[in-house]
């Protein structure tokens, strides 16, 4: 399953949250943040804005993951297309 990326902004009352979420489409994205607050808006962000495998893999070796565990998460990652 290919996933997109999106920009959710949410009002909780108090604040406005810009929230990076993966989904497969604009709906999923507006459910996983269900009853959190209110949607104001939801933006598809541009494959051009991928996040770096490199960094994934940065990341989970500094918080130290095993090199199997950060293999199989950066590959999981590129197979939906959240990483490139």
């Amino acid at each position: 399953m290919t996933m997109k990326r999106f920009m959710v902004y949410l009002d909780d009352g108090d604040n406005v949250y810009k929230l990076a979420i993966p989904a497969k489409d604009e709906k999923t994205a507006r459910e996983y943040v269900q009853g959190n607050g209110e949607v104001i808006a939801v933006k598809e962000v541009e494959a051009k804005d991928l996040i770096s495998a490199e960094r994934v893999a940065q990341a989970l070796k500094n918080a130290n993951f095993g090199k199997y565990e950060i293999d199989f998460i950066t590959r999981a990652l590129q197979e939906i297309n959240i990483c490139e």
